[in-house]
C-alpha cells in the first residue's frame, strides 16, 4: 500500500500515454508513484486501465472518451483546453502534468507543476520535411509557452535546463532520472528469466539491452557488434527486452540467418517488473543512441538502471552518455563502430579481474529518495507559501 505522508494537500495529475506499456513509460510511472506517496493524488489519463495496473493504490480517472487529434496543432490545443477545464473543476490544490501536455497550463486557474523528461516533442526525431520542420517549430513554441506558465518545472538533465533557459523559461529544477535501488539490488526471478538462467549456468557471457528498440537507438549497430563478437567467441548470449513484434522478428531473423539462434534471447515487450532480473543476470549492458539534438539532451533511463545493478555499460560517445559513464571506470565509451564495441565486449569477457573492478554500483546518487527530495520540498513550499 502507498503510504500517504501528507494529507493536507491534494494534487490532480494528468499524463497522456501514446503506448500503454511499462518499459518505455517507466520514468513517468516512477515519478507519479513518488508524488502519490507524498500527496493525495488523483491521476487523469487516456490510458486508465494501464495506469491502474501500474499504480493500483492510486485513484485513476479515465479521460479516454476525450480523443486527441494527433499531428494537428489545433487538435492538440483543443484537447489540452478540454483537459484543463476538467482539472480546473475538481477540488485539488494544484496540478501536475508532463511537458508533452504543457499547453494545459495556459488555461489552468490553479497552481501548476510540470515534469520535463525529454525534448522529443519540441524538436522531433525523424528526418524533417518542410512540413515537419514547421510543425515542430510551432510545437516547440507552444510547449515552451506552457512550461513558462508553471510555478515549478522539474527537468531531467542540465542540457535540457540550458535549452529551456535559452527560451526564457524559469523556475527550473534539476531532477535526474532515478531508481529505487532496492529493486535492482535484490531482483526476483520468474519464468521469464528461465532461458537466461540456463544460458548463464552453461557459462555464457551475457550482453543485454533493455528499452525501446529502433534504428535511432542503435539496433543494427548492436546486432553487428554481437555478430563480430560471436565470430571470435561463441559463448556469448545477447538478451533484448523491449522490442515490438516487428523488431522482435527482425532481430530473431538476423541471428537465424547466421545460424546463431542459440546466441539470442529476444523477450519482446515485457512488464518493467521483469527488467531488474534481466539486468541482474547479464554481465555487460549496452546503450546506443543517435548523435542528434534530442538524444544529446535527453538522458537514457536504462544506463542508470544498469549502474544500479552494478553492470559495466558499453555506450557510444554522446553527451548524455558521457554525463553518466566514466570511460574505463564503470564502462566504455566508444565510437559508432561495431568492431570497437565488439572489442570491448570481448575484453570484458577475457579479463574477469578488470570486469570485477568495473562492476561497481555507481548509481547511489540516483536513488529516488535522494533525487526526488528537492521535488517534494519545492512542491510543499509552493503550496504552503503561494
Amino acid at each position: 500500500m502507498i503510504e500517504i505522508k501528507n494529507k493536507a494537500k491534494t494534487i490532480s495529475a494528468f499524463f497522456y500515454f501514446k503506448e500503454p506499456e511499462s518499459i518505455g513509460n517507466v520514468v513517468i510511472i516512477h515519478t507519479l508513484s513518488f508524488i502519490a506517496s507524498h500527496f493525495n493524488v488523483s491521476i487523469y489519463t487516456n490510458q486508465a486501465d494501464f495506469l491502474r495496473s501500474q499504480l493500483p493504490d492510486v485513484q485513476i480517472i479515465s479521460l479516454n472518451h476525450i480523443k486527441l487529434m494527433r499531428n494537428t496543432i489545433f487538435g492538440m490545443l483543443y484537447y489540452c483546453r478540454k483537459i484543463a477545464k476538467i482539472l480546473n473543476s475538481d477540488k485539488s490544490d494544484a496540478v501536475f502534468i508532463g511537458h508533452n501536455s504543457s499547453p494545459i497550463a495556459l488555461w489552468l486557474t490553479k497552481t501548476c507543476f510540470q515534469y520535463v523528461y525529454q525534448v522529443h516533442e519540441m524538436l522531433g526525431l525523424e528526418k524533417k520535411s518542410v512540413f515537419s520542420k514547421i510543425y515542430h517549430i510551432i510545437m516547440e513554441y507552444i510547449i515552451i509557452k506552457g512550461i513558462r506558465a508553471s510555478k515549478a518545472n522539474f527537468v531531467v538533465s542540465e542540457p535540457i535546463i540550458q535549452y529551456l533557459r535559452l527560451h526564457n523559461s524559469h523556475n527550473l529544477y534539476l531532477t535526474p532520472h532515478c531508481v529505487d535501488l532496492k529493486t535492482f539490488s535484490g531482483p526476483s526471478f520468474t519464468d521469464v528469466h528461465n532461458g537466461i538462467l540456463r544460458k548463464k549456468e552453461q557459462g555464457y557471457f551475457i550482453v543485454c539491452y533493455t528499452g525501446w528498440i529502433s534504428e535511432i537507438r542503435g539496433l543494427h549497430l548492436m546486432l553487428e557488434s554481437l555478430y563480430f563478437s560471436l565470430m571470435k567467441d561463441s559463448r556469448i548470449l545477447f538478451v533484448i527486452a523491449g522490442s515490438d513484434v516487428q523488431h522482435t522478428e527482425e532481430i530473431n531473423n538476423y541471428f537465424l540467418e547466421r545460424n546463431l539462434e542459440e546466441n539470442i534471447i529476444c523477450l519482446g515487450k515485457i512488464e518493467y517488473d521483469f527488467i531488474p532480473g534481466v539486468i541482474a543476470l547479464s554481465d555487460v549492458c549496452l546503450s546506443i543512441l543517435d548523435d542528434n539534438p534530442v538524444y544529446q539532451m535527453s538522458p537514457p533511463q536504462k544506463v542508470i538502471e544498469y549502474m544500479a545493478s552494478g553492470k559495466p555499460v558499453i555506450a557510444n560517445k554522446i553527451q548524455t552518455h558521457t554525463m553518466l559513464i566514466t570511460n574505463e571506470y564503470d564502462g566504455f565509451l566508444t565510437e559508432d563502430n561495431p568492431s570497437l564495441i565488439s572489442d570491448r565486449i570481448l575484453f570484458l569477457k577475457a579479463n574477469p579481474e578488470i570486469y570485477k573492478l568495473m562492476s561497481k554500483k555507481t548509481a547511489s546518487k540516483f536513488d529516488t529518495s535522494q533525487v526526488y527530495k528537492e521535488m517534494e520540498g519545492v512542491i510543499n513550499h509552493v503550496l504552503n507559501n503561494g
